[in-house]
Parts: structure tokens; sequence; C-alpha cells
């Protein structure tokens, strides 16, 4: 037996299915923001604007699953087990797993959490004989059921019954020097990232000049019909367009902040990175308030 065996989980049909819903939430994002540069009131525009933020900020949340799960993987070694699935990391000693079995020698169903589905069952479910039982896994039928001294799993290998006889053989081994348990979630990511005052202090900032900005433009576009958006070469005023037109400068700061968010918390894992996020952010928070400056020169 090789020092490591890595199983992938169970991923084309999450995949697939994740990309249908990527493209589905992308296409009406973008309809909701067409649809927003036809209106010429300010509460609709506000509604369709905010209503495309959220189906694209759900877009975003699929496409973190489908990579999550396109990079996921089970790989047992001498000195324990290892899942990386995402943002999140699980090691567990050998010496604490108790047994290992599939889905289908339990005596009770077990339920899937609440909002799973193929590709990404996430989260807790309780069961009547194991109690809380932790999913990170992306097909229900293949499931492998981990119990250890401290908590339960819920797996998915490609391979069920070959991942099971692999970990029975290296429980058999035994393990002379177990790895140190270890667990990162997500949320404790962000809880930990917010636990420091400058960066929770620039995230909320940015978040709320662009949310200003948004306001601000829904507002003042029902009373300008016509706006000019700039200047030529010479310094003579551009040929005026419809007010609806500013709605670009929300929509390029959402997007902006957005990305300065998800970079910079990619960054902010690693301590000597972490200067690269806090300049992210800054952006974060100059970008809408020179786009507010850009907004109130060109209607007052």
């Amino acid at each position: 037996m090789s020092s490591s065996l890595v199983f992938r989980p169970v991923w084309k049909n999450g995949l697939i299915l994740h990309s249908i819903l990527a493209v589905l939430l992308a296409g009406s994002g973008g309809f909701l923001i067409w649809l927003a540069f036809q209106q010429h009131f300010g509460g609709l525009l506000i509604l369709c604007f905010f209503g495309a933020l959220l189906l694209l900020g759900l877009f975003a949340l699929v496409v973190y699953r489908a990579y999550g799960l396109y990079h996921a993987s089970y790989t047992i070694e001498r000195e324990g087990l290892r899942i990386q699935w995402g943002l999140r990391r699980e090691d567990i000693p050998l010496t604490e797993v108790e047994w290992v079995r599939t889905i289908d020698e339990l005596l009770t169903p077990l339920k899937p959490p609440m909002f799973s589905m193929p590709g990404a069952y996430q989260g807790v479910s309780y069961h009547s004989d194991l109690g809380k039982v932790d999913f990170i896994a992306s097909d229900f039928k293949s499931m492998v059921i981990i119990e250890t001294t401290n908590k339960v799993l819920a797996l998915s290998p490609e391979n069920p019954e070959d991942f099971i006889r692999s970990f029975q053989r290296t429980l058999e081994m035994g393990s002379i020097t177990p790895i140190d348990a270890y667990s990162s979630q997500p949320a404790e990511f962000i809880q930990n990232v917010f636990s420091y005052p400058a960066a929770r202090g620039t995230l909320i900032t940015g978040l709320l000049f662009t949310l200003a900005l948004v306001v601000l433009t829904s507002l003042f576009i029902p009373y300008k019909q016509t706006v000019s958006m700039g200047v030529t070469p010479l310094g003579t005023p551009l040929d005026a367009v419809p007010s609806n037109r500013l709605l670009i400068l929300p929509i390029l700061g959402s997007i902006l902040f957005i990305l300065d968010v998800v970079i910079g918390l990619y960054y902010f894992r690693k301590n000597e990175q972490r200067k690269v996020s806090y300049l992210l952010w800054f952006g974060g928070i100059a970008t809408p308030f020179l786009l507010t400056i850009a907004l109130l020169m060109m209607v007052l």
C-alpha cells in the first residue's frame, strides 16, 4: 500500500448541475440589470438592481461550490484522513476513527441537510442513532459514514467499497505518528477575518459606500432626463444620453467591490499576504467613493 491514497468525491453530475444553475443565475441577473436600464422610477430601479445583486451573489456561491467540488479530495494516509473541500479542511488522526461503513448499513435512514442538492451535500443533519452528522459530500447514494471520537462525517467517494477497504487496511496497520486534529470551515474563517478591527472596518465601510452609490444613483435618475457622462479630449461635454445610463456606475462599483472582497479573503489566509488584502479592501472603499463624486459632478 502506498503512503497515501487519494479519492475524489462523485463530481460529474453535481458539476453539470452547478454549471446549469450558474448560467441561469448569471442570465437572470443580467436580465434584471437590463430591465433596470429600462426604468425611470427610483423604487423600481432599486428593486431591479438589488434583485440582480442577489442573483449574482447566488451565482458566486454556486461557482464557489462547483470549484470546491472539482478540487475536493479525501486522502487516506497511515497517519490519518485528510479532507479538502473548497475553503474547508479536516484532518482526522487515525487513532480517533472508530468505524467506517456505507449509508446502506444504517438501520434508520439518514436525512440530508436542508438546501442540499447533488454536488453540494453540505451542512449538518441529525440522526436518531448517530446524533449530529456533518456532511462533506456530493452524492447521497455513495455516502460513507465515518464515526470518530468527537464527530460523525458523511463523505461520498467515487468508489465507496474501495474507500472502505483501503481505510480498513490502514486501520489494521495502525498509526505510529498520528496527524494533529485540525478543522477549518468557511464560516469560522469569516469570523476570524471580522475579529480584526481593520479588516472589519474596511469591509463594512466599502459595503456602505457601495450601497450609498446604488441608492443615490436610483434617486437621481428620475430627476434628470438626460446627462452628459464625460468630456471630450478638448474639454467639451459629451453628448447627453438617457439618465438611466448612470446605472453603469453602481454596477461597476458593485462588481469591483465583490472582486476586492473575494480576492482579499483569498490572500488573508496567510499572514505575510494580508497587506495585499487590506490594499484591495481599501480599493473597495475608494472605488465607490470616487464613483459617487463622479455621479454628483454629472447630475449637479
